[in-house]
């Protein structure tokens, strides 16, 4: 008996095993096509908005898809070994980093071998790879929720539509006050040609 589960485990585990690397073999072919990858990515938003005009509705849906887009978009914009960017009240915190050195990191290694006037440009939290995934996972799933009648709540949409550019507002200004904490811009991560 319990042979027999432990044998019915290791089958369940190789079987995904199996479909997980599949899975990556399949995605990995698309690393090297940016530009399809993209826009992959908006034909899937516009069918996605094409549905929500269409049913008149899933507007929570569309809520939290927007709000989890816009901390995907942080996430990638936040450089490695940084501590995220909260909505907690930090405002006793500011004054306690003013005068700390944070060593932002250039290289996986973080070693200072290289001549310090070479350009080094700053790893991000989320690789661009990593946030294509999430924001095609994240289309999907968000498409797929809307033939779920249980998340069409009524609500008036207007409310939503100006509380998340109330979230986005709060998001920016938070987010330039962590810029500034450790020094750095979005620019930083860019190439120097």
């Amino acid at each position: 008996m319990i042979i027999e589960e432990q044998i019915e485990e290791n089958l369940i585990f190789k079987v995904i095993n199996r479909i997980k690397v599949k899975y990556q073999r399949k995605i990995d072919r698309y690393i090297l096509y940016k530009k399809s990858r993209w826009f992959f990515n908006l034909l899937l938003i516009l069918l996605y908005a094409n549905r929500i005009y269409n049913i008149g509705g899933f507007y929570i849906v569309t809520y939290i898809y927007c709000v989890y887009q816009l901390q995907l978009i942080i996430e990638y914009f936040t450089p490695l070994g940084l501590p995220p960017v909260n909505f907690e009240d930090d405002e006793n915190e500011d004054d306690q980093f003013q005068n700390d050195f944070v060593e932002l990191p250039t290289t996986i290694s973080n070693k200072n071998e290289l001549n310090d006037k070479e350009f080094r440009p700053l790893l991000r939290t989320t690789s661009e790879f990593k946030a294509w995934q999430k924001s095609v996972f994240s289309v999907i799933m968000a498409y797929l929720c809307t033939y779920i009648p249980l998340w069409n709540i009524p609500v008036y949409w207007p409310f939503l539509f100006g509380y998340f550019f109330i979230i986005v507002g709060m998001s920016i200004r938070k987010y330039i006050k962590h810029m500034k904490k450790y020094g750095y811009t979005i620019l930083d991560f860019t190439k120097k040609k």
